[in-house]
C-alpha cells in the first residue's frame, strides 16, 4: 500500500474545498514540468527558486541556475514527480502520464553516463527521489497508459536505488538530517521489492533509525543541527516512516512515535506567533500549520489542532483521507499548558504571553550552533527574535544561498543576528559556507520561565581568542505585557569596542529620537520602543540599510541598528523594550548599589535600574559576581537577580529570579 490515499472523488472535492490555494499551486508546478520548465516553490522545497527554468529539448540534469549547484539538487529530487501524479488523479488527463513516463525515462537515460552521478545521485537526493517517485506512481501505474514493460523499468529503478540507499551508513549519515532523508526512501520502496528484499532493508532502516534517534535529537525533540528547516525536514521523515509502516500493518517501534511527539512540541514552542518557524541557521520563513495539521492526525494530539485549522489540511487529505479528515474534526482543540519554555539541551528559551497570534513572543538562542555538524549552523549564539500585536520586530537574516559568496558569509556572521560582538568579530571564525574555527560555545546558561518575571542569562567563549580576551554575558527580564529588560555584559582586561545589532523586518519604518529612544513608527497597531541606558558621548546608534532573505535564492533590503560603545575596558550596556499600542509614560534611572556594610558596589560588580511606566514602578538587580547581599532603595536583597515590583496598594513584593 502507498503512503498516499486512493480516494479519488473525495479528494477532488476536498483539496478544492479546504486546501485550494496548495492544489493550484500543485497543478500549476506540474504543468510546468510537463513542458520542461521547472520552478522549486513547495513550502518546504529546501532551496526555493521561483525563477521558471525552461529546457527547450531535453532536460540537463546537471544544469546549474547561477551555476548554484543546489538547482542540480533540487531538479533531480523531483518534488514534480509526484505532484504530476497528484495532478493526474484529479483531473484524469492522459498527458500527466505520458509526460510522467517521457521525464522518468529521460533520467534514466541520462544517468547511464556516470559522470552525471555527483549532479545527479548523492544519497539524500536518491532518497527524496524515491519518496517522490512512489507517489507519483501510485497514481500514474492505474493509468491505461502504464503497461508491464514501464512497471519493470520502473522497479528495477527502485531497486537499484535501494541498493544504494542501502549501504553502509558513515558517521556523516547517521548525525546529519541526510540518514533520515536516505532511510524515508529505502523503506518506503522496500514495500514494492520482493519478501526477502522488503525485509532486509526495513529491519536495516530501523536499527539505524533506533540509533540516530539519539544522536540527531535532543531530549527537548530539536534536532541537533540547531536549524528548525533542517529539524523539520526529519520530523517530515518520521510522519512518512510511521504513515507507511502503518498502512501495511507493520509494528511501529516505540521511538519513532516518541521521536515525532518530542519533535512536535520543540516546533510549536519554537514557533512564532504567525505560526512561522524562525529562520534560525539556515531555514526559511516557513508556515508550520501544514505540518501541524498533519501531526494532530496521525498523534491524535488536540494541542497540535489547535494550532492550526482545516484550511491547512492540504498535505493531512493526501496523507489520511476521509478519515483522517473526519478524526481532525472530532479531535477537540487544546492549548498547550504553558506558554514560556526552555528547550534546556538546545540552549533555546521562549518567552510568550499566550498562543494567540497577537501575543507577544521573545526567542532567546543560547545553545551553540549544531553538534558534530556545524554547517546549517549560523553565529547566532545570544540571539533574540521578537513579535507582538502580531508584527515582526526583530528577526533572523535567514540563509539565502549555500554558494562560496560574500552574501553566504554575511548572513552566517554574528553581524547579521540581534545579538553582540567585539571590536566587529563575529564570535565564531567563518572558515567557508559549510565550516566554522573556533566556534564559541555557550556557558552558565541559566532559564526561569515561570511567574510573572521570567528570566534567561547566558555566555559564550568567542571572544576568549582575543588578543585582550572578552567574556560576553546577556541576561534578560521578561514581565509580559511590559516589558523585555536586556543587560549586556563584557569583561575584559583591555580596551576594546562593543558593538549590539538589532535587524528589522522590511519595509519597517523606524527612527532614533532626540530622547534617545529607538522607536518603531506604524501609524497603527503595536509598535516597539527600545531605549539604550548607558549610552555615553562617544558611542553611536545608526540606523543602517541591511538585508533579509526569508526564502533561498530571495532577498531584499531591510532597516538594520547598530549601537557601538567604543574604547570601553569591562563595561555593561543594558537596554529596554516595550511593544506597545499607545504612548506611555516611561522612566527610567539608574540607582546606586551598595553592600550590607555600606561599600559602594561598582558598575561591575552589580547594578540596579528602576523601569516605572505610567508611574508603576519595578526595580531590577543584578549582581554580577554572583549571589551576594545588597541594599537597593533602603531594600535589603539576598540573590543574583532579583526584581522588585510595586504592588499597586499593597507595597513591594520581591521576586528573586537566581538566587
Amino acid at each position: 500500500m502507498g503512503i498516499l490515499v486512493d480516494e479519488e472523488a473525495f479528494l477532488r472535492e476536498a483539496v478544492g474545498k479546504y486546501s485550494n490555494k496548495e492544489t493550484e499551486e500543485t497543478l500549476h508546478r506540474a504543468k510546468l514540468a510537463c513542458k520542461n520548465t521547472f520552478i522549486f516553490t513547495h513550502p518546504w522545497d529546501m532551496e526555493r527558486c521561483e525563477e521558471e527554468i525552461h529546457f527547450p529539448k531535453s532536460i540537463d540534469w546537471t544544469y546549474c541556475f547561477n551555476g548554484d549547484e543546489e538547482w542540480a539538487f533540487m531538479l533531480n529530487r523531483q518534488r514534480f514527480m509526484a505532484e504530476i501524479g497528484m495532478a493526474y488523479l484529479l483531473e484524469k488527463n492522459e498527458e500527466y502520464v505520458t509526460h510522467w513516463k517521457r521525464i522518468f525515462y529521460e533520467w534514466v537515460k541520462a544517468n547511464e553516463d556516470n559522470r552525471i552521478h555527483p549532479y545527479t545521485f548523492r544519497k539524500i537526493d536518491a532518497g527524496i527521489r524515491v519518496t517522490n517517485w512512489l507517489k507519483g506512481y501510485q497514481y500514474i501505474q492505474q493509468s491505461p497508459l502504464w503497461d508491464e514493460s514501464d512497471n519493470a523499468v520502473f522497479l528495477q529503478q527502485l531497486k537499484e536505488h535501494g541498493n544504494f540507499l542501502s549501504k553502509p551508513f558513515r558517521a556523516f549519515d547517521f548525525q546529519s538530517n541526510w540518514g533520515f532523508l536516505e532511510l524515508n526512501g529505502l523503506i518506503q520502496a522496500a514495500f514494492l521489492m520482493d519478501e526477502d528484499t522488503r525485509n532486509q532493508w526495513i529491519n536495516e532502516s530501523l536499527q539505524r533509525i533506533n540509533k540516530m534517534i539519539p544522536l540527531q535529537i535532543y531530549n527537548d525533540g530539536y534536532q541537533k543541527e540547531q536549524s528548525p528547516m533542517y529539524h523539520h525536514e526529519v520530523l517530515h521523515c518520521l510522519v512518512e516512516i510511521k504513515l507507511i509502516l502503518e498502512k501495511n500493518k507493520y509494528e511501529v517501534p516505540y521511538y519513532i512515535t516518541d521521536a515525532a511527539n518530542r519533535m512536535y512540541t520543540a516546533s510549536f514552542q519554537l514557533m512564532k506567533p504567525n505560526r512561522h518557524q524562525p529562520m534560525l541557521g539556515d531555514s526559511d520563513d516557513t508556515d508550520l500549520r501544514g505540518i501541524l495539521a498533519t501531526g494532530a492526525v496521525l498523534l491524535n494530539r488536540p494541542d497540535l489542532k489547535s494550532l492550526t485549522d482545516e484550511s491547512f489540511m492540504f498535505e493531512a487529505l493526501w496523507y489520511f483521507g476521509k478519515d483522517g479528515l473526519q478524526r481532525f474534526h472530532a479531535l477537540k482543540s487544546k492549548e498547550p499548558l504553558f506558554t514560556s519554555a526552555n528547550l534546556a539541551d538546545s540552549g533555546v528559551t521562549v518567552f510568550r504571553s499566550g498562543w494567540a497570534e497577537q501575543d507577544e513572543y521573545l526567542l532567546f538562542d543560547h545553545g551553540i550552533m549544531g553538534h558534530v555538524n556545524k554547517g546549517h549552523g549560523h553565529d547566532d549564539t545570544l540571539h533574540i527574535e521578537l513579535m507582538a500585536g502580531g508584527r515582526e520586530f526583530l528577526m533572523d537574516g535567514g540563509r539565502y544561498t549555500y554558494c562560496e559568496t560574500e552574501e553566504r558569509k554575511y548572513y552566517k556572521e554574528a553581524k547579521r543576528h540581534n545579538t553582540i560582538t567585539v571590536d566587529g568579530f563575529s564570535a565564531s571564525e567563518y572558515v567557508n559556507t559549510w565550516e566554522w574555527k573556533n566556534a564559541a560555545r555557550q556557558v552558565n546558561e541559566f532559564s526561569r520561565t515561570e511567574g510573572k518575571y521570567q528570566y534567561a542569562e547566558a555566555g559564550h567563549t568567542g571572544y576568549w581568542r582575543l588578543e585582550s580576551p572578552v567574556h560576553v554575558t546577556r541576561k534578560m527580564i521578561y514581565c509580559p505585557s511590559k516589558y523585555w529588560f536586556v543587560l549586556d555584559i563584557f569583561q575584559t582586561n583591555g580596551v576594546h569596542n562593543y558593538e549590539q545589532y538589532l535587524h528589522f523586518p522590511e519595509k519597517t519604518p523606524i527612527e532614533w529620537t532626540e530622547n534617545g529612544e529607538l522607536t518603531t513608527t506604524y501609524p497603527n497597531g503595536t509598535n516597539l520602543k527600545i531605549i539604550p541606558l548607558n549610552l555615553t558621548q562617544t558611542d553611536h546608534v545608526t540606523i543602517n540599510k541591511g538585508k533579509i532573505s526569508r526564502h533561498y535564492n530571495k532577498e531584499t533590503s531591510a532597516p538594520s541598528v547598530l549601537v557601538q560603545y567604543k574604547d570601553k575596558g569591562s563595561f555593561v550596556a543594558p537596554f529596554l523594550m516595550m511593544a506597545l499600542t499607545k504612548e506611555k509614560d516611561v522612566k527610567t534611572r539608574k540607582l546606586e548599589v551598595s553592600h550590607l556594610n555600606g561599600a559602594i558596589k561598582n558598575e561591575m560588580e552589580a547594578v540596579a535600574y528602576e523601569i516605572s511606566i505610567d508611574g508603576k514602578k519595578d526595580i531590577l538587580v543584578f549582581s554580577l559576581n554572583g549571589a551576594d547581599s545588597l541594599l537597593v532603595e533602603d531594600f535589603q536583597l539576598c540573590g543574583e537577580t532579583v526584581v522588585i515590583s510595586e504592588q499597586d496598594d499593597r507595597g513591594f513584593k520581591i521576586h528573586n529570579l537566581k538566587a
